[in-house]
């Protein structure tokens, strides 16, 4: 993983004229480490002789963890909009750690894994943001100027989106309301194709029921797209299905200083 200090300088090099200065980014400054004392999980499934079960475990180093920059980046606004700015601060800082770390695309020579050497040369580099870019190939990569730089654009890209993606308490609640429904009327014409299928009572009718189920249950466990601009609005909290995240909506624990 990237060092504290490269995360840093990558947040500070990327930090848009849009966004303030004050506690949001100091939240930032130490979100953006946090993850490497603090420890989030991520839900994993082992199967063994036919059988699996869930477990938890460290999200993987140098992994792309989609699911978690997602949760947080949303986690990030939602606290915005109640006007905790610190702490929105700390769940876009831990947003970019996973951004930073899965920049790195590790590789080993025979039994020699060079990612510790390529990250001590984008230690030794950070201090050139964004002159360096200017001949990179930015990617996922053990090339620690390519992989530097695509860190480097990746943090400006999610600052923009933050900056810009911010939703009003009226749009959220609106949104909230709009999820609502579609679940609403999905859960309802699943209902209706089941109680169909029972009453025909045929052979044909069977796979209608079943196809009826499927969308009630379907219902009852889809997130539309309007619950996570609502998320973001602060009207509704949601949590990430593959991810036992440390921070949530009623707050973070205090134990890292």
């Amino acid at each position: 993983m990237p060092t504290w200090k490269t995360h840093r300088v990558l947040v500070d090099k990327a930090w848009p004229e849009s966004l303030p200065r004050g506690e949001l980014y100091r939240g930032v400054m130490r979100g953006v480490v946090e993850p490497d004392v603090e420890e989030d999980r991520v839900y994993v499934e082992r199967c063994r002789g036919g059988r699996c079960r869930r477990s938890e475990a460290r999200p993987a180093h140098h992994k792309p963890q989609p699911d978690l920059v997602e949760y947080y980046y949303n986690l990030a606004h939602y606290h915005r909009a109640r006007g905790d700015l610190y702490n929105s601060g700390r769940a876009l800082g831990r947003a970019l750690h996973y951004v930073h770390d899965g920049a790195v695309k590790t590789r080993k020579w025979l039994i020699l894994d060079v990612h510790d050497e390529v990250e001590q040369k984008m230690d030794a580099l950070a201090a050139e943001l964004p002159h360096i870019c200017r001949e990179a190939k930015p990617g996922r990569s053990n090339n620690p100027v390519n992989a530097l730089c695509h860190a480097y654009q990746q943090t400006k890209t999610l600052l923009a989106r933050f900056a810009q993606e911010a939703v009003t308490p009226d749009a959220a609640r609106a949104y909230r309301l709009r999820g609502l429904k579609k679940k609403i009327y999905l859960a309802l014409a699943g209902a209706a194709a089941a109680a169909a299928g029972v009453a025909l009572a045929t052979h044909a009718s069977l796979l209608l029921t079943l196809i009826g189920a499927a969308a009630l249950l379907a219902a009852v466990a889809w997130t539309p797209r309007d619950y996570i601009i609502a998320m973001r609005g602060g009207a509704l909290c949601l949590k990430p299905r593959r991810a036992k995240p440390v921070m949530n909506c009623e707050g973070p624990p205090n134990t890292y200083v």
